[in-house]
């Protein structure tokens, strides 16, 4: 059997200049093309878990730890943090934050070129993720004159040029208008459908359960459920407790007493229409 791509044990992690653990005793495994949903309320410890994936927690920022993180085999203590660089990739919230240069062309390339890419490569690299991420025709335009969902696409492409094996979305979305958000979900789904691996942090539980394969629930720093994303959004109890709410249509078939074939709550309106239909139905 192989080894996950991602594995994390007993992980526990406080910040410089405070006492409270970020992060306690966690501990879970990431398969190859996995699509991993992370919920829970603010400073559950969601951006900690993830920028500790990627090395920036403990090597960069400081602070005292415990446990391990492996990614691809390699634990992240033998090269503080830098071996995680070459597997994965991170688009942050606010994505204009993360722009330096002056075109979106420029933008893609500048990690390449701190990475010493030959101009050839990088050329290839900018126009296959420009044309991944929808944005080639914006090669041209200032990342900082583009719309939400727009620069959050030119951030994934960033990452893209790079070409991670698992890309983690920290709350890529939560700024972004309806239109934006189905840009970057319709992106991210693209990339999962061809081989990516995918970490996403969201607070829109309807578009994590129309995509998410797993699902974590992080508690005030603990790992308190993780799963196949249906079984997991079928503990209403237990959810309530950790104040996540189902999806809405998961709540209504609770509340109806309605379950698909397979014995389980719906979890997405498009496998819901006909089992509400047909229960109006019999009801007329």
């Amino acid at each position: 059997m192989s080894k996950p791509l991602i594995s994390v044990e007993n992980f526990s992690y406080i910040y410089p200049n405070t006492k409270v653990k970020a992060l306690d005793s966690v501990s879970f495994s990431v398969e190859e093309n996995d699509f991993l949903g992370i919920v829970g309320c603010n400073k559950a410890g969601k951006s900690t878990l993830c920028t500790a994936l990627v090395g920036v927690i403990p090597y960069t920022i400081g602070g005292q730890w415990e446990g391990t993180i492996h990614v691809d085999g390699k634990d992240l203590e033998d090269s503080k943090g830098t071996d995680a660089s070459s597997v994965i990739g991170i688009v942050f919230q606010e994505a204009e934050s993360q722009f330096t240069q002056e075109t979106v062309e420029d933008e893609i390339a500048f990690a390449m070129c701190n990475f010493g890419y030959s101009r050839e490569l990088m050329e290839q690299r900018i126009r296959e993720a420009a044309d991944a991420c929808g944005v080639l025709s914006l090669l041209d335009r200032s990342s900082f004159r583009l719309s939400g969902g727009q620069q959050q696409r030119v951030a994934i492409a960033c990452m893209l040029a790079l070409q991670p094996r698992v890309i983690i979305l920290d709350e890529s979305t939560s700024q972004l208008d309806p239109i934006g958000r189905d840009e970057v979900f319709g992106l991210v789904k693209k990339l999962h459908d061809t081989g990516s691996t995918i970490i996403m942090v969201d607070h829109n539980i309807e578009k994590i359960a129309q995509y998410a394969s797993k699902l974590m629930i992080i508690h005030k720093g603990k790992v308190v459920e993780y799963g196949d994303v249906r079984s997991v959004f079928q503990k209403k109890d237990m959810l309530d407790g950790y104040k996540i709410r189902i999806p809405q249509v998961t709540e209504a078939a609770i509340s109806l007493g309605l379950t698909l074939e397979n014995g389980t709550a719906p979890i997405k309106l498009s496998e819901a229409v006909d089992m509400f239909q047909k229960a109006g139905g019999r009801r007329a």
